[in-house]
């Protein structure tokens, strides 16, 4: 379930009333967004966004099952060494309930805003996730196109490492997935009829779509494994885990 880190009516006691019920009626993860800063056009909802990963270490300190999640984080917003930095302690911290769920962005003014370049973003989102990757494994060298390493040392190494879902409802996300991540995770470019058609071509691909309630039964015919979803408030969450958990 999604996480209230976002939109206008998003604050701390939200997001803990959401987070203390998921966790009392079984859900099995609660997943939070990112935004750093936005233009005009994006400010409904994004205008206000808790930092996810913040977010999710504050939740990790008062519940103790529940797993957690980004959907997503901006990778090529993030220098990928303090990425899998801040993942490897949360993954530790948390008892291994991380999965760090990736995208590439949309939204140009944001790049622009912090001085990143938003041409080439997917293929620097690939090479950080294998730098990321490197790290975690303990992997003592790297050497990619922008960034490389010799001799550096980098611990926690978490155990498990974060399961990866990448993002993105193009054929580079789905090749992203299939080659870098443990499963894709389209959100609102891909409907059922995408999830079967990427099922049937690639049976092996895990795919837990970000998707509204009233799609997850499609979604689950459609061959996916799970779905995240958004829930407006407890009586939805009620009502959606008397359906599904």
């Amino acid at each position: 379930m999604i996480l209230p880190n976002f939109g206008s009516d998003s604050s701390p006691a939200r997001i803990r009333a959401f987070a203390e019920a998921a966790e009392g009626l079984g859900f099995h993860s609660v997943w939070a967004t990112e935004h750093i800063a936005v233009g005009p056009e994006a400010v409904d909802p994004y205008g206000r966004v808790y930092d996810p990963l913040v977010t999710l270490g504050w939740v990790a300190g008062w519940t103790e099952r529940v797993g957690l999640g980004t959907s997503i984080v901006l990778v090529p917003l993030h220098n990928p060494f303090h990425l899998a930095k801040e993942t490897a302690t949360l993954q530790d911290l948390s008892g291994a309930r991380l999965t760090l769920g990736v995208g590439v962005g949309w939204h140009r003014d944001e790049f622009e805003f912090m001085g990143v370049p938003f041409e080439g973003r997917g293929r620097r989102a690939d090479e950080a996730i294998r730098l990321m990757r490197a790290l975690w494994r303990g992997e003592s060298s790297f050497e990619g196109r922008d960034w490389s390493y010799r001799n550096a040392t980098a611990e926690p190494h978490p155990s498990p490492q974060p399961e990866v879902w990448v993002g993105g409802s193009s054929e580079r996300a789905i090749r992203r997935a299939r080659e870098l991540g443990d499963a894709w995770h389209p959100s609102r470019g891909s409907d059922a009829a995408h999830v079967r058609q990427v099922k049937q071509q690639h049976p092996d691909l895990r795919i837990i779509p970000r998707t509204s309630p009233q799609q997850v039964e499609a979604m689950l015919e459609a061959g996916a494994e799970g779905a995240v979803v958004t829930l407006a408030d407890e009586a939805g969450m009620h009502e959606f885990a008397r359906r599904f958990l």
